[in-house]
This record gives C-alpha cells, structure tokens and sequence, in this order.
C-alpha cells in the first residue's frame, strides 16, 4: 500500500477535479440538468402531464385547480396570464438546443448577465461562458440525449412585479430511452425578470432528486 502524504492528496484531488471542470453545466436537470451520476428514487410522473420533447408541447399548467401557483402583487407588468406563454417559450427552445447540441442557442435563452447553477455546484456566468461550457458538455458527454421536462410548472411565483420565480421538473435522458430513468429525475429554479425585452431568464439553479426525508403526509 502506497502512503501520501497530506499535500499529496490535495495535489491529487486539484488534478481530479481540474479534469472534471469541463464537465461542468447543466441537467439537467436540468439539470444540467441530470445525466445521472448519482441513483435517487424518482417522483412518479404527472399522470395529468406529458413530456418535452424537441417537438412535443409543454405542459400546461399544475398545482391546486390546474393552474399555475401564484403568489405576490403582479400589477401592470407582469401576471400568470402574461409570464407564463413566454417562459414555456424559452424552456421549449432549451429543449430543442439541448436535442440539437447546440450551446449557443442553448445559452441564448438566458439573459446577457444570467447566472447558472448545475446539479454538481458548478457556477456559470454570462452567456458567453455558458455558450462554451455547454458547447464542450454536447460535443462530448451528451450526444443524443435528450431534455425532458417532465412538469412545467409546478409552480410559479412573483416575489415582485418584474421578477417571477418558476420550478419545473425534468431530467436528460440517454440515447433510446424514451422517459426518465429512476435515478435522473431534478428539480430546476428558474428566476425571470421583466426587462425591455420582456421576461427574460437571469439565474438557474439545478438539484438532483434524492429524496432522503420522507414523503410528506397526505
């Protein structure tokens, strides 16, 4: 048995982990998104709901009474009625990048300043260095895969007028599957605001299902 010493592992992680850099994004889900390195017990689908595909619509709304779930005053700017088509819009043309290998597009459906979280910790700034990153992920660690939202929304919320806070589901799933596997299920934060243009996503944050606590009570 070979002994290092302490500087030793540390040089040796720091080389590990400079390795790993450029499979730094999504997942998934999301995600990115969720290309399942770790196994986890998946949330049962919405049996109401279907899956985003590059050429399948969105689902519509979920939460109590079939509708998105809203909180907060959304004044003239913005509403459920107002956010909600241009969000699903954006996710759609994820989706269809992300089926393409596209990293610019991908990266496109976000803000010039937007900020993006991986499942993994990973912490991308601006569209340029999302465009790279996510470029170097579909070239080689994701071709043919595909994004699929599984629900969109489970809810959406306005903390203030211009900024509408969405969480969705959704995993990436591998080249002949055609649903999630158990282990590839992640939960996505979206954060838009209302700016010139319209909504536009600013920030992206991606978290593999575990499930460690127990189902709440019914």
């Amino acid at each position: 048995m070979t002994l290092r010493s302490p500087a030793s592992d540390q040089r040796h992680t720091a080389r590990r982990t400079g390795l790993r850099r450029p499979l730094a994004l999504a997942t998934a889900t999301v995600f990115a998104l969720a290309t399942g390195a770790n196994a986890a017990t998946a949330p049962a689908p919405d049996p109401a709901g279907g899956h985003l595909t590059a050429t399948s619509e969105l689902t519509g709304p979920t939460g109590s009474g079939g509708s998105a779930e809203t909180t907060g005053s959304v004044g003239s700017v913005g509403s459920a009625g107002s956010a909600l088509p241009q969000l699903k819009r954006l996710i759609q043309r994820q989706a269809d990048a992300w089926n393409r290998g596209d990293g610019t597009a991908f990266a496109n459906t976000y803000a010039e300043d937007a900020e993006f979280i991986t499942f993994d910790g990973t912490h991308l700034r601006g569209r340029p260095e999302m465009a790279r990153n996510f470029q170097i992920y579909f070239d080689n660690y994701t071709k043919g895969t595909r994004l699929v939202f599984t629900k969109v929304p489970v809810t959406l919320r306005y903390p203030t007028p211009t900024t509408a806070v969405m969480i969705t589901n959704g995993c990436v799933a591998n080249p002949g599957e055609p649903e999630c596997r158990p282990d590839s299920h992640s939960v996505q934060t979206y954060v838009a605001a209302h700016r010139e243009r319209g909504w536009e996503l600013v920030s992206f944050q991606n978290t593999r299902v575990q499930n460690l606590l127990p189902p709440p009570r019914t």
